[in-house]
């Protein structure tokens, strides 16, 4: 269940770009330094958010909702439960009505840094999983189809680095979202054991707020490293002097 909340790191996911600079003229900006910056950049990310949920090929952004992912796979450990899960075809649903509450922004001697606060209120996650791990000496292997459902998402979003040669470099994202509603469903999680996967759905749908706050942490450890690489391959083409002002 922990590699399934990986798609709430996609609330900023652009995908790779293209090599020329991105023409990013028609986005709405502010300028540093005034007395509403804050404000305005949570209303710039608001109003810019459709045109980006939609998708720009320009910069090789797809649509965003749903939004499609190929393959994603994390090391998990919670307890006696250990071991590997792989999602693989997955579709998320829900990000169009992502809202930003409130950012934070901040610059000093070069170093730039973001904190957004943000809620979605209902998520639907769908795709392929593989899983292979141990519950104590006891070996679990599943494979097949999974789906999601979340409900009141929210969370702080951090992104920060130094601004070299007018590009942003990220040395730190960070996101780790609360959860208020969460069920979980999965078509084979014991090797065809169908009597162990109704067990395990039903105590997972039961105590699904211990499980993803144990499972968090490992689950935010494989995404934010994922986050930051992505977002430092968009930001090394976008200038940070017209992005920022």
């Amino acid at each position: 269940m922990q590699t399934l909340t990986l798609v709430l790191s996609f609330v900023l996911g652009i995908s790779s770009i293209t090599a020329q600079p991105a023409d990013l003229s028609s986005m709405k900006t502010c300028k540093r330094g005034t007395d509403d910056y804050a404000s305005c950049m949570r209303l710039a990310f608001q109003e810019n958010w459709p045109t980006l949920v939609k998708g720009m090929p320009e910069i090789d952004l797809p649509p965003l909702d749903p939004y499609e992912l190929d393959v994603m796979a994390t090391d998990y450990q919670f307890g006696e439960v250990t071991g590997k899960i792989v999602v693989r075809n997955v579709k998320t649903y829900g990000m169009s009505k992502t809202r930003f509450l409130s950012i934070r922004p901040s610059y000093e001697e070069n170093r730039y840094r973001l904190d957004i606060d943000m809620e979605i209120p209902k998520m639907f996650v769908e795709g392929d999983f593989k899983s292979d791990g141990t519950v104590g000496s006891f070996n679990v292997i599943g494979k097949g189809q999974f789906n999601i459902s979340m409900e009141d998402i929210s969370g702080t979003m951090t992104l920060e680095g130094e601004v070299i040669n007018d590009r942003w470099v990220l040395d730190r994202y960070n996101f780790m979202p609360e959860v208020g509603n969460m069920k979980v469903w999965a078509s084979d999680l014991f090797n065809g054991n169908k009597e162990l996967t109704e067990a395990a759905l039903k105590f997972a749908n039961e105590y699904w707020q211990i499980l993803y706050r144990g499972m968090l942490p490992h689950a935010a450890k494989t995404w934010n490293a994922y986050m930051k690489n992505l977002c430092n391959r968009i930001l090394s083409h976008i200038s940070f002097s017209k992005i920022f002002p």
